[in-house]
């Protein structure tokens, strides 16, 4: 876990872009906002993330795009145009190449197709590097203690969040004690255990472990440790659920209370959020996913 002067900048970078989709970003805007010139940036940025800056933002938007057009009655136009695409058959071209299907189609339910195959990709990622992927074992336990969601789940208003936030790009699943223990000695001391957020910027069930990042936060209670960012979790109506034990799972909330209403739909400008307190032999905490009203 690298927390350098050199890795929060290029960390801010990213999380500029997250927040600022729509705009039209050139190689030496980028550059310049992380103070490196265009050459280094791109290379420095590459090795941090795998991608060069511009296909790391083309990936961000139509990630952002997807989920938008999986849950929304929203124009497809307006998607892209919103999501940083220039017109539709750029858009319609770049979705195409990256999720086999067109805008509309995806529309229509070819998104549980890809899908589907999303979820061989991790069943092969496992079998090639158990560690490195979640625990088929643990999903199992899982999904032997599901509640039921229906009763479980509750729309409610959560405030802005402060928060001290850093990512790791790629599998992580190897590393994350490891990373956590990291993470935790950077921090103040404190009577109690640290309120963690484990933040998810897009569908999880579009991307497989090497496309994707993990981030963690803490709530913020001052200045930020060295090597932390500075971020806000924004305000809004989040579907919650909470649990004690082991974890829960975002699918349950598409799969057994999103997708069996009409009220709700998710929100794409906001991240889905993890909450949990570790306190040694137990965890509990409690899932957020954004929502408004469709």
């Amino acid at each position: 876990m690298d927390l350098s002067p050199r890795t929060s900048r290029l960390l801010n970078t990213c999380l500029q872009l997250e927040q600022q989709l729509s705009t039209p970003w050139r190689l030496d805007d980028l550059a310049r906002n992380a103070s490196y010139s265009a050459t280094h940036f791109e290379r420095v940025f590459a090795e941090l993330t795998g991608h060069t800056p511009i296909d790391y933002l083309q990936q961000r938007r139509l990630l952002r795009a997807a989920l938008r057009t999986r849950h929304e009655n929203t124009p497809l136009l307006q998607i892209a145009h919103e999501t940083g695409f220039s017109s539709d058959s750029v858009f319609s071209r770049n979705f195409r190449k990256a999720f086999g299907f067109a805008p509309r189609d995806w529309r229509k339910g070819a998104w549980l197709e890809f899908h589907l195959d999303i979820q061989a990709r991790w069943r092969r990622l496992h079998q090639s590097d158990p560690q490195g992927t979640s625990d088929e074992s643990l999903m199992a336990s899982l999904e032997a203690c599901k509640p039921d969601i229906a009763l479980s789940a509750r729309v409610r208003f959560c405030p802005r969040l402060p928060i001290w936030c850093t990512r790791r790009f790629g599998l992580w699943g190897r590393y994350a004690a490891e990373y956590g223990q990291i993470l935790k000695n950077t921090l103040p001391s404190g009577e109690r255990p640290p309120l963690w957020c484990a933040i998810t910027r897009e569908d999880p069930g579009f991307i497989t472990g090497e496309q994707g990042f993990a981030e963690w936060a803490v709530l913020a209670t001052g200045a930020p440790p060295e090597g932390w960012l500075v971020d806000k979790m924004p305000a809004g109506y989040y579907l919650c659920l909470a649990y004690r034990g082991a974890g829960a799972q975002f699918r349950w909330l598409y799969s057994d209370w999103l997708e069996c209403q009409q009220r709700w739909i998710p929100d794409a400008s906001r991240p889905h959020l993890h909450l949990f307190r570790n306190n040694g032999a137990i965890e509990h905490g409690e899932l957020r996913l954004p929502v408004r009203l469709a």
